[in-house]
């Protein structure tokens, strides 16, 4: 993967460039890639709600997902410098919320590893406008991407580091916002010393009439390692082979509420989630609805009579794998992790980590993925059923991870 040049983590001048749409992004240019729901908000997208969001960067050289390679560094800040986010269209200021610490998070990677400003150097403050959030170094020489690690306990022991600023979490341990309307846009400047806007970019997100279960990366076990991005050999299991953690998920319901502030503080998991993989289903000799044809990796199913055992047939169906590997590759698995046999399901948050899941909630799930035999980059992504009562309902939320075979 070629690694972007820059000044500082800065790219040289201005561009843009048309970034591929996600489910939820209406647009995106520049140095934005798209907005999504952030990883610890069951809500965080949903009309009237408080507003809780992931602003995913990009590169000139490492567009969209590949920006999230660890190889690949992220963005600093020059000396004297600062960054600008403005969040304006259907995105309201919540006068009484200040802006500070508490309501953004500069991150690097996803599932992100949190980079505090006391711990790398920076502060948090109000720009020229109510809507506008700053992020100022306070070291004289400014904020070096190369030099920008998350101080997570896990993170020492990635393979690979994640460097540089890649995400910005809104709505982090509090909101200055509430979703209005049908859309909002975010607008990210990196400022010089000289006032010169040396790189921006900007998104739209729409946002959700009505709540839908969620599912979102998350990397609250393994002491918050990235899973993401990791590097094996073909026939090599994440989550069993030397070296390797399973890919881990954080599981939402519908957020439900009388009030819209209800909805905003709604914190309940889906328990007893786990993964049927193409290959468990064909040995149970179970044929999807053509409804679901779409999930060619496999199925997500709730365990509804709590006896630990996944089944089809007696189970809900609640969403499924979307596989996608290099051309001619076989061999590759996406399932529930196994421990002694058996599949472990999604579990409280506290069952990981007891302050987060006490403060987020939600269900994290874990998942084991054997390697096809061909190298190359595979995708497969985890998707929830918009409407779990309806196996005709489009996908609500959507994730996908990358697994580097080489």
């Amino acid at each position: 993967m070629t690694q972007m040049k820059s000044h500082f983590g800065l790219t040289t001048g201005l561009f843009l460039l048309a970034a591929t749409a996600n489910m939820a992004t209406a647009q995106a240019e520049g140095i934005v890639a798209k907005i999504v729901n952030s990883p610890l908000s069951a809500a965080g997208l949903v009309r009237d709600a408080s507003v809780g969001i992931n602003v995913y960067l990009q590169s000139e050289a490492a567009k969209g997902i590949a920006f999230m390679d660890p190889r690949v560094i992220g963005y600093g800040v020059p000396a004297g410098g600062r960054i600008e986010i403005e969040l304006g269209g259907g995105f309201q200021r919540v006068a009484k919320v200040p802006i500070s610490q508490k309501a953004i998070m500069v991150v690097t990677g996803a599932p992100q590893q949190g980079m505090p400003g006391k711990a790398i150097g920076y502060k948090v403050g109000q720009g020229a406008n109510a809507n506008t959030i700053t992020i100022t170094p306070t070291k004289p020489e400014g904020l070096k991407a190369k030099a920008l690690m998350s101080g997570a306990k896990g993170a020492n022991r990635d393979p690979v580091r994640q460097r540089g600023i890649k995400v910005f979490h809104i709505g982090f341990l509090q909101s200055a916002f509430v979703n209005r309307g049908a859309s909002g846009t975010v607008q990210v400047r990196f400022i010089d010393a000289k006032g010169k806007v040396v790189m921006s970019g900007s998104a739209s997100v729409g946002t959700l009439a009505k709540a839908v279960p969620q599912v979102l990366p998350t990397n609250f076990p393994d002491q918050q390692r990235n899973h993401n991005w990791q590097i094996v050999r073909p026939g090599q299991v994440l989550g069993h082979s030397p070296g390797t953690v399973p890919l881990a998920v954080m599981y939402f319901a519908a957020a439900k509420g009388a009030t819209a502030a209800e909805i905003s503080k709604f914190k309940s998991g889906i328990v007893g989630v786990g993964v049927l993989s193409t290959q468990q289903l064909a040995k149970m000799k179970y044929s999807k609805p053509a409804a679901l044809a779409r999930y060619n990796g496999g199925l997500i199913l709730r365990d509804t009579n709590g006896d630990g055992n996944l089944n089809p047939k007696v189970d809900q169906i609640i969403g499924g794998i979307i596989a996608k590997a290099p051309k001619g590759a076989k061999g590759q698995e996406l399932r529930s992790l196994n421990s002694h046999g058996a599949a472990i399901l999604s579990r409280p948050t506290t069952a990981y980590r007891a302050k987060p899941g006490k403060r987020f909630g939600g269900a994290i799930g874990l998942l084991q993925f054997t390697a096809g035999n061909k190298a190359g980059l595979y995708r497969p992504t985890v998707a929830l059923l918009a409407d779990p009562a309806n196996l005709s309902s489009p996908d609500g939320s959507r994730y996908t991870f990358t697994i580097v075979v080489k």
